[in-house]
């Protein structure tokens, strides 16, 4: 059977540098409950170690996780990337992280890289700093992530910095997104005026939470899917078999009977 499902597909943990330290796995999970949120993709920076944990503490409150990354590619441009499991993630993630520049973070200056388990204990650091661009075009990122079963969507691509339209100004022909993510402070309708050539893409927006607090965003994506699983989110994102996605404010409990992809 099919069910509304409200979903936050871009949150950070205590992994990335930029994120506050009180971004770990309880708190999160915690906070994602509070605010009604029963799909979460958790995406660092260029990397994934505190994936599991939060995975195996969400899945405790019924809170099922994507598991994934948001990468920055050559292009400098913010990228998710999603996959069916653990297992996959790990491998791509293993991937991404050969073509990451070998610098070393500096914690006074970018923040720490915690790696922590569930309950939050302290497993260790990254030291290679997160926050830089893999030698990977758009491109090859996408096709890495394709080959193993993972889903691609260009972050925030309305902001300034970092994104699809900012850096290169187009939709690159060569690129076939299963979706385009927005920021929460402009609506769909708003950001294809803006963007016309953003019509006709599956649109998502996300907290790209890196506090607490940005999880309670005035507008929310939902799913008409029938279970919190990567297959069924393809499905809705393509507009197939039923299932559908849809942006709307928060102040709505659920989209009931809103028409279908927007």
């Amino acid at each position: 059977m099919l069910r509304w499902l409200k979903a936050d597909l871009h949150v950070h943990t205590v992994l990335s540098p930029c994120a506050e330290l009180e971004m770990g796995p309880r708190a999160i999970v915690a906070a994602a409950a509070a605010n009604g949120i029963g799909l979460l993709g958790i995406t660092d920076h260029n990397a994934w170690a505190n994936v599991p944990a939060v995975a195996a503490l969400a899945a405790r409150e019924g809170i099922a996780v994507l598991p994934g990354m948001e990468v920055q590619t050559r292009e400098e441009v913010h990228v998710l990337c999603f996959f069916p499991d653990l297992a996959s993630l790990a491998v791509v993630g293993e991937e991404i992280r050969r073509h990451l520049p070998r610098i070393e973070n500096r914690p006074e200056v970018f923040g720490d890289q915690v790696i922590v388990d569930a309950e939050e204990n302290i497993l260790g650091f990254e030291n290679t700093l997160l926050l830089n661009s893999v030698e990977l075009t758009l491109e090859e990122v996408q096709d890495i992530t394709r080959r193993a079963g993972g889903l691609f969507i260009p972050a925030h691509v309305d902001r300034p910095a970092f994104s699809l339209l900012a850096n290169l100004g187009v939709v690159p022909p060569a690129l076939e997104p299963d979706a385009l993510e927005i920021s929460g402070r402009v609506t769909p309708e708003e950001v294809k005026s803006l963007f016309p050539a953003l019509t006709g893409y599956s649109l998502i927006t996300s907290s790209d939470a890196h506090r607490l607090s940005d999880l309670a965003t005035p507008r929310a994506t939902w799913f008409y899917v029938a279970a919190p699983t990567l297959a069924e989110v393809v499905l809705a994102l393509a507009g197939l078999e039923g299932r559908k996605v849809v942006i709307v404010s928060s102040l709505e409990n659920k989209p009931h009977d809103l028409p279908g992809r927007l």
